[in-house]
């Protein structure tokens, strides 16, 4: 079955969900087999908390164009699991800058290890040439959305 009957749509944003919501099912399902305490909106986070430096709540929020509860509901439960701390800025004590901990090192490095491995899985019958293009094409269209230059 072709993939625009399966899907039953004929839009490329359409074509783009249902396959980036295929790759998170994937992806959450191999988190539970392999036991990666995290839910797919925490690894994000998490992602995102490793590489930023002086991170505070509002950054996140503003990165992931989600309201502040829900972003917070997120970090409390990495802050349970000890994956993540919140400190005092020192320049404004009225800041807390998110900090990733050891055991959020420790999880995320398993995490990627395991999305690296999905992501090798779903493209293994795909030449380096044809994802070069994809991944090109892709960004292509993020700078058309992020700019609004649309035609």
């Amino acid at each position: 079955m072709s993939l625009k009957r399966k899907l039953r749509c004929d839009t490329l944003g359409c074509k783009m969900g249902f396959t980036v919501k295929g790759i998170l099912r994937l992806l959450d399902k191999k988190f539970a087999r392999q036991n990666i305490d995290l839910t797919l909106e925490q690894y994000f986070i998490l992602n995102i908390v490793n590489n930023e430096e002086r991170l505070i709540l509002q950054d996140l929020t503003e990165i992931l164009n989600r309201d502040k509860s829900a972003i917070a509901r997120h970090l409390n439960g990495l802050e349970e699991k000890h994956f993540v701390a919140r400190t005092t800025d020192p320049e404004d004590k009225r800041r807390k800058i998110l900090l990733i901990t050891k055991p959020g090192i420790q999880i995320l490095k398993k995490a990627k290890k395991l999305a690296r491995q999905i992501n090798r899985d779903i493209t293994c019958d795909i030449s380096e040439k044809d994802l070069q293009q994809f991944e090109s094409v892709l960004a292509k269209i993020y700078k058309q959305i992020d700019s609004e230059g649309l035609c």
